[in-house]
């Protein structure tokens, strides 16, 4: 029986995560930006440790000590936008003909070994996960659950270490062979960002569907303060993707734009297919122009209620919004392969299955600490998320 394959690259990582963190205390604000891509601490975005360490003036680990009040990291898990979403979306299709690959770069350390003993337990093919010299890419997750009116929020100080000199050339040709390629979050993998329009282009060239997603792209954001983000080397990588993730700060800065209207029309405008416009706690919104997606007009859709309810019903079973993003985009990546599976073709694909997944997904990451779900036993993850997704789509369906 055909397998359909799913080929992933973009950022993966080792994630050192904090909870309990004040926002609003005087550490945290001694190393607060002041302006846009100082090297400072922003909530909700990324820092390089490089960059923070020239802001601050000092070694990085005597600002964690400052930040953390010298307490040990809470949790350690696999994080990165890229490995991630595909890892979810692997679990919720463990059970089909589905074959997912991941395509990156690690050091030659300890960090390595507890990645890929990590990876190892997963349903995602890990063959073409390459060990390089240096260390590997790692982010220190600071998470203040009280910050956002107790919706909680993250900053991630990050160090991009062996994917600096990770690029094209050392992506298997192998990676083309698919019918889905997934891009998530090149930004923090800055070889294959600064060519993502190529690779889009060589994935159509031979009949790939191209799924993107985002991240604060703190590289240029530093190296051309205030001037538009390029995704790739040109705009020609808009009309490559079928599928674009973003979430709202990253919208405005890719665009250009001031506003969220002005952002869309852009993302329109330079042909992407279809697109979904995150917000954190707030609605996300939507858009197809039928080519992929059946279309969808520019819409507003909320976040689970469901995943709501049960958070403040049991806040004991809080974990934190690590990875909420990152689950989001692979459960809109697990919906198109399921469609795809299902014998659904472009421009027949339903968007709002998609967003439901994507949408469950990503709420039912608030109940673990870190992105990525360790299972006991193939299956546990989707019957987990499932009745999310249900409810869902029963909540939208009825609004």
């Amino acid at each position: 029986m055909h397998q359909l394959k799913v080929s992933a690259t973009g950022c993966s990582l080792a994630d050192y995560l904090y909870t309990g963190i004040d926002f609003n205390s005087v550490s945290f604000k001694k190393y607060r930006s002041r302006k846009e891509g100082d090297g400072g601490l922003n909530p909700g975005q990324l820092v390089f440790v490089d960059d923070l360490e020239k802001f601050a003036g000092k070694a990085f680990p005597l600002i964690l000590d400052e930040l953390t009040a010298g307490k040990e990291f809470d949790g350690f898990n696999l994080g990165g936008p890229a490995i991630v979403a595909v890892i979810n979306a692997a679990q919720l299709l463990y059970d089909s003909r589905a074959e997912f690959d991941f395509y990156g770069a690690l050091g030659q350390d300890d960090t390595a070994d507890r990645i890929l003993e990590i990876v190892r337990r997963t349903p995602v093919n890990i063959d073409h996960y390459l060990r390089r010299s240096g260390t590997s890419p790692y982010t220190r997750v600071l998470s203040d659950p009280r910050y956002h009116d107790g919706k909680g929020e993250r900053t991630f100080i990050n160090n991009i270490g062996a994917c600096w000199d990770y690029t094209p050339e050392l992506v298997a040709d192998d990676f083309f062979n698919a019918e889905v390629l997934f891009f998530g979050a090149t930004a923090l993998v800055p070889g294959l960002h600064d060519n993502l329009a190529a690779m889009l282009k060589r994935g159509k060239a031979n009949n790939c569907i191209n799924i993107v997603t985002t991240v604060f792209d703190f590289r240029n954001e530093k190296n051309h303060p205030g001037r538009r983000w390029p995704l790739g080397e040109s705009d020609e990588a808009f009309q490559l993707i079928d599928l674009l993730i973003v979430d709202w700060d990253e919208a405005l800065k890719i665009s250009g734009k001031a506003d969220f209207v002005d952002a869309s029309q852009f993302f329109i405008d330079l042909g992407v297919k279809s697109f979904i416009i995150t917000h954190g706690a707030h609605n996300f919104f939507v858009w197809s122009n039928g080519e992929f997606f059946r279309e969808q007009p520019l819409t507003g859709f909320p976040i689970c209620a469901a995943v709501s309810a049960e958070l403040e019903a049991h806040p004991e079973k809080r974990g934190d919004t690590t990875g909420c993003g990152d689950n989001f985009a692979g459960g809109a990546l697990a919906a198109v392969v399921k469609q795809l599976l299902a014998g659904g073709k472009a421009g027949e694909l339903d968007i709002q299955d998609a967003c439901a997944w994507a949408c469950a997904s990503g709420g039912f990451a608030c109940f673990t600490l870190g992105g990525t779900y360790h299972e006991s036993a193939p299956g546990e993850k989707l019957s987990r998320v499932r009745p999310f997704y249900e409810a869902y789509l029963e909540q939208i369906r009825t609004n």
